[in-house]
C-alpha cells in the first residue's frame, strides 16, 4: 500500500483519493509450515454459549494505572450464526447470508451491511462507492507463532500461542503489539486473547461459562420486530479531534464454511472543531481482505468491513492480523490512528 500516497498533504475542504483495485497477493499461506487446507463447506459448527469478560489497563508515564472491566454475553448456533450481547448494543453476524446486524436496544433501530464473498480465497470487488475509494494491501503484519503448549482453561482443552504484529503508521514509526492466543480447536472458540502494546497498555478477552452443545433460540439472530433501519451515516460523536476506532480491537472467527465479516468504525468530532475523516486505509494478511462500507470521506466517521475470504490456511487454529488506518482532519489540527484485527480460522 502506497500510504505516502494516501496520507498526504490535506488541504482545507475535502481531499481526493485516488481509485484503488489492488490484486490479492497471498501473503502468509506459503510461509508457514504444514499443507494448506481448503474450506469446501463442510464439518459441524459446535452449538455454545458464554459469557464474555473483558479488561482494559492502560500505561500513562507516571500516572495511576486505570483498568475498566466489562461482561457480555456470546452465543452461537449449528449454523455458524453469532450474537454479541454488550449493554444496550447487540451484534449479529450470519455467515450463511454474509450479514452484520447491529441493533441497538435503547433506539429500536438496527443497521445491517453485507460482506462481499470471492470464490477460491479471491476478494470479491467491494460495492463501487459513490466516490473514491480508500487502499487496502495484503502484507505479512505478524511474527511467525510462538507455541506455548496446550492447558485447559475455562473448563476446555485449549493451545496456545503468541505473535508479535507490527502495524504500519504514517506520522510516526510503526507501532509493535504483543499477542497471545489461547484457542480451542475441539470447540473452535479463541478462549483467550491478550494484546500489550509497546507502552504496556493491555487488553484482555476472556471466555467464561462455556456451555456447549445446547441450541441457542432461532429468535437471537433476527432483528425484533418493531425495529426501524437507522440512517447508514453516523451522527457526530462526543469527541475532539482525536479520533476513536470501535472496535479496537476488533476480534473474528472463522468456522471452515462460516466465514466471519465485521466491521469497524473511526469517528470524529465535526461539530466542535470542524474535524473530518479525511483519508483512511487498510492492510491485512490473508486469508483477510477489506472493503469500504461508507460511501463518503469527510464525514465525522467512516467504516470498514473486514471479512475471511476463505482462503485455504496451513493449519487449525490459524491466525492472521489486519489494520485500519484513519486520519482526522480540520484546518486546526490532523490526527492519525491506526487498529488492529485478527482474525482466527477453525478448519
Amino acid at each position: 500500500m502506497h500510504r505516502r500516497r494516501v496520507f498526504t498533504a490535506l488541504a482545507t475542504g475535502m481531499v481526493g483519493l485516488l481509485l484503488v483495485v489492488p490484486g490479492q497477493t497471498a501473503v502468509g499461506s506459503d510461509e508457514r509450515a504444514g499443507e494448506d487446507r481448503g474450506r469446501t463447506g463442510h464439518g459441524e459448527v459446535v452449538p455454545l454459549s458464554a459469557v464474555e469478560l473483558i479488561s482494559r489497563s492502560d500505561a500513562e508515564p507516571g500516572a495511576r494505572q486505570e483498568t475498566t472491566r466489562e461482561e457480555n454475553h456470546y452465543y452461537r448456533d449449528s449454523q455458524g450464526r453469532t450474537r454479541y450481547e454488550s449493554g444496550s448494543t447487540v451484534t449479529i453476524v450470519d455467515p450463511v447470508a454474509g450479514t452484520t446486524v447491529h441493533l441497538d436496544e435503547e433506539r429500536r433501530e438496527f443497521t445491517r451491511t453485507t460482506a462481499p464473498r470471492g470464490g477460491s480465497g479471491e476478494p470479491a470487488a467491494a460495492p463501487e462507492p459513490a466516490v473514491t475509494a480508500p487502499d487496502v494491501e495484503q502484507r505479512q503484519l505478524s511474527s511467525e507463532p510462538r507455541d506455548l503448549g496446550t492447558r485447559r482453561m475455562s473448563g476446555v482443552p485449549v493451545e496456545g500461542s503468541s505473535y508479535t504484529v507490527t502495524i504500519p503508521r504514517e506520522t510516526a514509526p510503526p507501532a509493535t503489539q504483543e499477542v497471545t492466543v489461547w484457542l480451542s480447536s475441539v470447540i473452535g472458540l479463541d478462549v483467550r486473547t491478550q494484546i500489550v502494546d509497546e507502552t504496556g497498555a493491555e487488553y484482555t478477552r476472556t471466555y467464561t461459562d462455556i456451555e456447549v452443545g445446547v441450541e441457542p433460540s432461532a429468535d437471537l439472530f433476527t432483528v425484533p420486530s418493531g425495529y426501524r433501519e437507522a440512517d447508514p451515516v453516523m451522527a457526530a460523536q462526543d469527541t475532539t479531534c482525536p479520533l476513536d476506532i470501535s472496535p479496537d480491537p476488533l476480534l473474528l472467527v472463522s468456522y471452515g464454511w462460516a466465514l466471519d465479516a465485521r466491521s469497524q468504525t473511526g469517528y470524529t468530532d465535526a461539530v466542535n472543531r470542524g474535524c473530518v475523516i479525511a483519508n483512511t486505509a487498510a492492510v491485512v494478511e490473508y486469508p483477510l481482505w477489506a472493503a469500504p462500507v461508507s460511501p463518503y470521506l469527510g464525514l465525522p466517521s467512516f467504516e470498514w468491513l473486514f471479512y475471511d475470504t476463505g482462503g485455504p490456511v496451513p493449519y487449525d487454529g490459524y491466525v492472521a492480523f489486519g489494520s485500519a488506518g484513519f486520519l482526522a482532519y480540520s484546518p486546526e489540527d490532523t490526527t492519525e490512528k491506526w487498529s488492529l484485527v485478527v482474525l482466527y480460522v477453525f478448519v
